[in-house]
């Protein structure tokens, strides 16, 4: 079963192409959520950040205990990037271990395919999973619109938390498709039915 991966930055509207094509038959693989899920109260992977990093407390109700501090946690990776670098390899190995389990499950069942949806699929080498990627785009200023509207944040920090991210230029290298949803979601979903067509899903 083909593998397409999704991604986009903030506010590109990743997530409404993912719900569009799950509502269109295909099955989706959410990366983010699964790293929640490794590093939810109680989680053996915790047991290995609070070795390698600290930034956990032994006062959770569920499993061994643990309890991710994810405040201090994301203070000790932005404010050193050779941390940041040993956090990533850490957490990302354990949800590429996930991914590969859930892509083996969804094989062979009835959906027209699989959705990897991932916003840092290149930055922690997931791309290598997929059949064919789709980086979802927007306008500079729509994302900051939308993100402000979401998140009720200030465009300085918004900025700054696109500008953190992998350039669109950079991840449209890596990609095989290029969808602009700079303006309504029904001329997004038209790109996402060509690209469907396309590949005879």
């Amino acid at each position: 079963m083909m593998v397409i991966g999704i991604t986009g930055g903030i506010g590109a509207g990743k997530s409404t192409a993912v719900n569009y094509l799950i509502s269109k038959g295909f099955a989706s693989i959410d990366a983010d959520q699964i790293g929640r899920e490794l590093t939810a109260d109680g989680q053996p992977l915790l047991e290995k950040i609070e070795e390698q990093f600290g930034c956990v407390s032994h006062d959770g109700q569920t499993g061994n205990g643990l309890v991710l501090d994810r405040r201090a946690m994301a203070d000790l990776v932005f404010g050193d990037s050779e941390v940041k670098e040993a956090y990533d390899e850490l957490v990302h190995g354990e949800i590429i271990a996930v991914i590969d389990a859930k892509i083996a499950q969804l094989n062979g069942t009835d959906a027209r395919g699989i959705l990897l949806d991932a916003p840092l699929l290149f930055e922690a080498s997931i791309n290598d999973r997929c059949d064919v990627v789709i980086l979802v785009t927007a306008d500079m200023n729509k994302r900051i619109d939308r993100v402000s509207a979401r998140d009720d944040a200030e465009e300085d920090d918004i900025r700054d938390r696109i500008n953190s991210q992998m350039s669109d230029e950079r991840k449209a290298e890596f990609s095989d498709f290029v969808v602009d949803n700079s303006g309504e979601p029904e001329e997004m979903f038209r790109q996402l039915d060509d690209i469907v067509d396309y590949l005879g899903l």
